[in-house]
């Protein structure tokens, strides 16, 4: 009966043995899945931000060009701007002081929309704390969104300067036919007086010199514009990367999780199979022992019937 019962735990521990061993190649084989579809998600992921990239470089590439174009634009309208009279001067400055306008107020619609931005790019960063894989990609969206308007932008702008560059034409047809009064009207100066000429040329050279300074100054404030443009870009690109950064260390995060919540499941797991099998040995134990009262008792009933019979041989022989 001993062999049998040692023989039954035996069966049972190789049994538990092989149920651990499929259990731990059941969880291996899900890690290796989970590992598995973590990569698509993350090369998918690395390709969109390599794309929006090339994209931002391509388009500020285009603006350089184009703010090129338009610097040696304006040196040629410059210099033509510099044959003009003291009629076409007081004409210039009301002009110039119309472009200084127009410019404040592109330069303040610039930094509203980079406020903007940048309160859209907060506002992400803080929505995306809670977010898992699929907030990331819906950044990434966000992300292309935010460059769709700054393109969309960056095509007002063209307008602007397309709509500027109109006005001067006007205005250089209209100087013009100032020039042509004022060369009539310096014709006739002339035959009056020559003293008059020499205060005119004087006055030219006086007005030369305040046209190269205004000059200078509206190719310092368009230097300090680009600088701040592309420290804004600079700016933006940071924060994307950092976002991104975030991101990261938040999957870190939830993926060490997950890895502790299922240490302590195996854990927990592996306690509740101990306890079973402490339960199985004690109830093993429990059967024995009744076994074996049982033989016990069957044996004193034994030896109590042997007893009884020799009594009554006894006392039959007795008769």
């Amino acid at each position: 009966m001993n062999q049998i019962t040692e023989l039954h735990s035996i069966n049972q521990i190789t049994e538990l043995h092989s149920m651990n061993r499929t259990t731990e190649h059941h969880t291996l084989n899900k890690t290796t899945e989970l590992n598995s579809l973590n990569q698509p998600t993350e090369l998918y992921s690395l390709n969109q931000i390599t794309k929006l990239h090339s994209l931002k470089e391509i388009t500020e590439l285009h603006s350089l060009k184009e703010i090129t174009e338009l610097h040696s634009m304006n040196k040629t309208t410059e210099l033509h701007s510099l044959n003009s009279n003291t009629e076409l001067h007081t004409l210039n400055q009301n002009t110039e002081l119309h472009s200084l306008n127009q410019n404040t107020e592109l330069h303040s619609l610039n930094q509203n929309n980079e406020l903007h931005s940048l309160n859209l790019t907060t506002n992400t960063e803080l929505h995306s704390l809670n977010q898992n894989n699929e907030l990331h990609s819906l950044n990434l969206t966000t992300q292309l969104h935010s460059l769709n308007k700054t393109t969309e932008l960056h095509s007002l702008n063209r307008n602007t300067e397309l709509h500027s560059l109109n006005q001067n034409t006007e205005l250089h047809s209209l100087n013009q036919n100032n020039e042509l009064h004022s060369l009539n009207k310096n014709i006739e100066l002339h035959s009056l007086n020559s003293n008059t000429e020499l205060h005119s040329l004087n006055q030219n050279t006086e007005l030369h010199s305040l046209n190269k300074n205004t000059e200078l100054h509206s190719l310092n404030q368009n230097t300090e514009l680009h600088s701040l443009n592309k420290n804004t870009e600079l700016h933006s690109l940071n924060q994307n990367t950092e976002l991104h950064s975030l991101n990261q260390n938040t999957e870190l995060h939830s993926l060490n999780q997950n890895t502790e919540l299922h240490s302590l499941n195996k854990n927990t797991e592996l306690h509740s199979l101990n306890l079973n099998t402490e339960l199985h040995s004690l109830n093993q134990n429990t059967e024995l022992h009744s076994l074996n009262k049982n033989t016990e008792l069957h044996s004193l009933n034994q030896n109590t019937e042997l007893h009884s019979l020799n009594k009554n041989t006894e006392l039959h022989s007795l008769d």
